[in-house]
């Protein structure tokens, strides 16, 4: 294997906006904010992450799939948001059961509610 097998990562970094060095464009690559670095690190197909802005780096092994590799740059560059946490979706989840309960769902609203979503889902 050699780093060509983590093209995938160095085409989507670039294409969220990290830039290539002038001497390894697809081998070493940088947040412009950030200064987050990607980087190749040996013929297996390693990479590491430096983290200036956060004083620390992550290596990842060859087997450590791309797109493992591409959330964890993207999310220590502030470019991924952060999922909901369960509590959070749980705590959602239970205000749903409380207001149906109270009758929501027989709201004159509630169709209005629905046309919004269907808006939202159709994009």
């Amino acid at each position: 294997m050699t780093w060509n097998s983590r093209i995938g990562v160095a085409e989507a970094l670039d294409a969220a906006g990290w830039t290539g060095d002038t001497l390894d464009p697809r081998g070493l690559l940088k947040h412009p904010e950030t200064r987050a670095v990607w980087a190749v690190v040996n013929e297996t197909g390693g990479c590491a992450l430096d983290l200036p802005h956060l004083g620390a780096t992550v290596p990842f092994p060859g087997v450590i799939p791309d797109a493992v590799v591409i959330a964890a740059c993207l999310a220590a560059s502030g470019q991924l948001a952060p999922a909901r946490n369960s509590a959070a979706l749980k705590a959602d989840s239970e205000w749903l059961s409380c207001l149906e309960a109270a009758g929501l769902d027989s709201w004159s609203g509630v169709d209005v509610a629905r046309e919004i979503r269907t808006q939202r889902q159709a994009g």
